[in-house]
């Protein structure tokens, strides 16, 4: 019922941590949105809510580049959908919008997520969820990543967390994963390592070693290296620096 999809639409916006963006969205945009979806035949389904949760996910997008040094990639099919719509139909006014809300413009997010503009965005994910303070490390995926899979987006993109690895497949028209899931090569748990998302215990078992195992023969693995200051910082535990600070 078209009603009742729109009644949620709203209660959504108003329960957002993004809300007062979400209600500065042009009046415009939804209608072009529905347009575009109609004149796909592989689209999503057109319903208000499903407007309403990819826009709200095209704003944890906009927040997590705006906060991260780096350029991100956007894990999600739908929120792109949003976006692609937004930057043909008014540029000028989505460079606005993000200036107002976000304190910058934003240049477009590469083509896939893939490659280190991923692990950008997952980072800054991570460090903007409040379940995951005040030690941003991974523990629960980021709504952004899951946001294609709740939706049953047509070829979206499926992301899980499963014991600490990072698994990925795509989805079909349907909505549905294609295929069996695989790691996702650019989130290795290296790679999450050294961006300060595990910690060097969970490496070590995500890695089959025992837990502080050294490889090949020196330092446990990746330790210390390809990370820069704050990367650092987030891996010290305060309360251990105390300890050591007033210990007799």
């Amino acid at each position: 019922m078209v009603w009742f999809s729109e009644v949620r639409a709203a209660r959504r916006f108003q329960q957002s941590p993004w809300r007062t963006a979400l209600e500065d969205l042009p009046p415009t945009l939804a209608p072009a949105w529905h347009d575009a979806a109609r004149r796909n035949p592989e689209g999503a389904r057109m319903d208000a809510l499903f407007f309403a949760r990819a826009a709200e996910g095209l704003m944890m997008y906009f927040d997590a580049a705006a906060r991260s040094r780096h350029p991100c990639a956007l894990p999600s099919a739908a929120a792109d959908s949003v976006r692609r719509v937004w930057q043909r139909w008014d540029p000028a006014g989505l460079d606005r919008f993000c200036e107002t809300h976000f304190g910058t413009a934003l240049p477009p997010p590469p083509v896939e997520p893939a490659g280190s503009a991923l692990l950008h965005a997952l980072t800054a994910c991570v460090r903007r969820d409040p379940r995951e303070r005040p030690r941003p490390l991974l523990t629960t995926l980021p709504a952004l990543f899951a946001l294609d899979a709740e939706l049953r987006m047509p070829d979206g993109h499926c992301f899980r967390l499963l014991h600490g690895r990072m698994l990925y497949t795509r989805l079909d028209r349907y909505g549905r994963a294609r295929g069996s899931e695989r790691a996702h090569p650019d989130l290795a748990p290296m790679a999450l390592y050294r961006a300060g998302l595990i910690d060097i215990r969970t490496l070590d078992v995500l890695e089959g070693r025992r837990p502080g195992q050294a490889q090949g023969g020196g330092a446990a693995a990746g330790d210390g290296e390809g990370r820069d200051i704050d990367d650092l910082i987030d891996l010290i535990d305060v309360g251990d620096v105390i300890d050591l600070l007033t210990d007799d």
